[in-house]
């Protein structure tokens, strides 16, 4: 019984445990095998992402005397997993935790008691820490937790040419409130040069090519032909093809000379890529910003500690990767890594699942790399 929950957490299936539990895998100090141990998570910091655990047998807990001489381990929690290197808890922290562990868990701290002959609630917070050390457990990388991208450009280009007939109907309303609030926070002005990278069916492209109006331009670029018809028609529609232009192009690789636009604008795309691949398509969209030029991007948002809806949406990108093709990124980070200054940043919630939104500035110097 007390081993099953390890058996749930190796068949991918931690997330029934929420965030309450943890499975440590640990490097035997004797055998130098790896040995896993579920933990209860007693307190929790986001930033930096950390887990601490008790040890509550103390020096006698193999797990607890494995991390003392290999700190470098690994946990699943929820529906991620995390390089993470061990500290022991000093007692001052640990005193605190303890406290509010007992304060705000009163029925686990009873349960916990009795397993191991202690009465928690009656015990001095100081003799608990003595007799129950704590273990931090801290990310390394938490920007690692990102999922990958499944499937080739190729791929990627044959799906939206079979989806762009019912894009509007399938994502197009879906997405429309997220839009609206890039497009706020971008500000595109008359008269300024705006690509819109990954433009779909075309509805910012519109909104942009007539805020610029006539003295302005607005380049639509995507990958897929079909929705660059659609983009193309949607700006004759509304007579705007004399403002507005669509460019068929790979975001890695932009058919634009240098310092071309004043702003830019990409909407669930840039998590279309695969992480090793958004250093290139922000290091692109600088390229072809002038200087100072302004980059407003609205994406699917890697929210740690996860809410339920970017959990279900994230397990159902890991098992139907081609079908929920986007996944939630660290947006505001990605941008800061290529370069940018993030001068505006929101989040806003769709149907639960996080939404980031933020304007990030190119350097006054230069557009270029």
């Amino acid at each position: 019984m007390l081993r099953a929950p390890a058996v749930l957490f190796r068949l991918r299936l931690g997330w029934l445990f929420g965030n309450r539990l943890l499975m440590v895998s640990h490097v035997g100090r004797r055998t130098g095998r790896v040995r896993v141990s579920v933990l209860e998570v007693v307190a929790r910091e986001d930033d930096p992402s950390e887990w601490y655990v008790a040890a509550a047998w103390g020096e006698r807990s193999d797990w607890y005397r494995n991390l003392k001489q290999h700190p470098a381990a690994a946990i699943a929690v929820g529906w991620h997993r995390y390089q993470v290197v061990a500290r022991v808890v000093d007692i001052d922290q640990a005193v605190r935790i303890h406290s509010e562990y007992v304060r705000e868990h009163r029925w686990a701290a009873r349960l916990v008691g009795w397993l191991i002959g202690l009465d928690l609630l009656g015990s001095d917070p100081r003799l608990l820490a003595e007799r129950i050390p704590l273990v931090a457990l801290i990310a390394e990388e938490p920007t690692n937790t990102v999922a990958p991208v499944i499937g080739t450009r190729k791929e990627t280009q044959a799906t939206y040419d079979r989806i762009a007939p019912f894009y509007a109907a399938i994502e197009g309303v879906w997405e429309r409130r997220a839009r609206a609030a890039g497009l706020e926070a971008l500000a595109p002005q008359r008269g300024e040069s705006v690509v819109d990278i990954g433009c779909g069916p075309g509805y910012v492209l519109s909104e942009l090519a007539a805020s610029v109006g006539s003295d302005g331009k607005a380049i639509g670029v995507d990958l897929s032909s079909k929705m660059c018809s659609s983009a193309h028609h949607r700006l004759e529609r509304h007579g705007l093809s004399g403002t507005g232009a669509v460019v068929q192009a790979d975001a890695a690789h932009l058919p634009f000379a240098d310092a071309t636009f004043d702003a830019g604008f990409m909407s669930f795309t840039l998590e279309l890529f695969d992480t090793p691949e958004i250093p290139t398509v922000l290091s692109e969209c600088r390229r072809v910003l002038r200087p100072s030029g302004r980059l407003a991007v609205v994406a699917l948002s890697k929210r740690l500690p996860a809410p339920p809806m970017q959990r279900a949406y994230e397990w159902g990108h890991q098992r139907f990767p081609r079908l929920l093709d986007c996944r939630p990124i660290h947006l505001e980070a990605s941008l800061t890594d290529a370069g940018f200054t993030v001068t505006e940043a929101r989040e806003l919630s769709l149907w639960g699942l996080p939404v980031a939104v933020a304007v990030g500035k190119a350097p006054p110097s230069t557009g270029g790399r």
